[in-house]
């Protein structure tokens, strides 16, 4: 018969794995994102005006062109990387495999990435660089839940290391 603290395991434990399963989800958002504030927006984030504003210096368009599509693609591979080994991780944390030194490392780099974030929002919105529309409002909403997700992952965490503890320490006595 399972206890209550089998139970709370087994628990935590989905919900890691679902976590996990939802920060890749996220990464594709992120991604998703930054091509619709690449071509949608207007201004300095807008890609044609970062090729205009580089061509004024004389170059290439095509060269420009290509250069600025590498490095994005470079930059959504990464981004796609780095929810990849945060979602792997707590996946494999939450079914049992121990890695959960990984697991703390790379999730706690990208919570305070996502707090840094959190102050580029007013940052720019003072400085005139983020407009004020639907957009960034919808991007806070995603960002909290981000941060809600990376909060419920560390607890989940945690809560198994203590329950597990609990398990080892009512087993011996």
């Amino acid at each position: 018969m399972n206890s209550d603290i089998d139970i709370k395991i087994r628990k935590y434990k989905n919900n890691l794995a679902i976590g996990g399963k939802s920060y890749i989800i996220f990464g594709v958002w992120a991604i998703v994102k930054m091509i619709m504030q690449l071509t949608m927006t207007e201004g300095d984030m807008n890609l044609d005006t970062m090729i205009d504003q580089t061509m004024q210096e004389g170059m290439d368009r095509a060269f420009v062109e290509g250069v600025y599509i590498i490095v994005f693609a470079i930059t959504m591979a990464f981004i796609m990387l780095i929810h990849l080994m945060v979602g792997r991780n707590a996946v494999r944390f939450g079914r049992g495999h121990n890695n959960r030194k990984r697991f703390y490392i790379y999730t706690s780099i990208v919570a305070l990435i996502n707090i840094v974030s959190f102050v580029i929002y007013p940052i720019g919105i003072k400085n005139g660089t983020v407009p004020v529309d639907e957009t960034l409002i919808a991007s806070i909403l995603v960002d909290l839940s981000v941060a809600f997700l990376l909060v419920d992952l560390f607890y989940s965490a945690i809560m198994i290391e203590i329950c597990t503890k609990k398990k080892s320490l009512s087993e011996e006595a």
